[in-house]
């Protein structure tokens, strides 16, 4: 399945969990998924490296979900969106 948008939103840091937190919306052809991400980086750690994280951990969420964990459909990037 083919993700075709990336939103990342309320990127914020906690310094209770020394965690950065944020919402992940992957939009793909037939759902819109939003994902409650939350990264263990340095509370200076620049937006792009944020992003790769919030990113990675929104994949790793997707991955454990039954259609995609069973392998019946893989994830995919549209043209030029993972560069993004």
């Amino acid at each position: 399945m083919q993700i075709t948008d990336i939103e990342i939103s309320s990127d914020g840091y906690c310094p209770k969990q020394a965690r950065h937190l944020a919402h992940v919306c992957l939009t793909l052809a037939d759902r819109i998924v939003t994902l409650f991400c939350a990264v263990e980086l340095a509370e200076e750690t620049g937006a792009e490296a944020r992003r790769a994280a919030f990113l990675g951990d929104a994949l790793r969420q997707m991955r454990r979900m039954p259609e995609f964990r069973a392998g019946r459909t893989r994830l995919e990037f549209a043209d030029g969106l993972a560069a993004a």
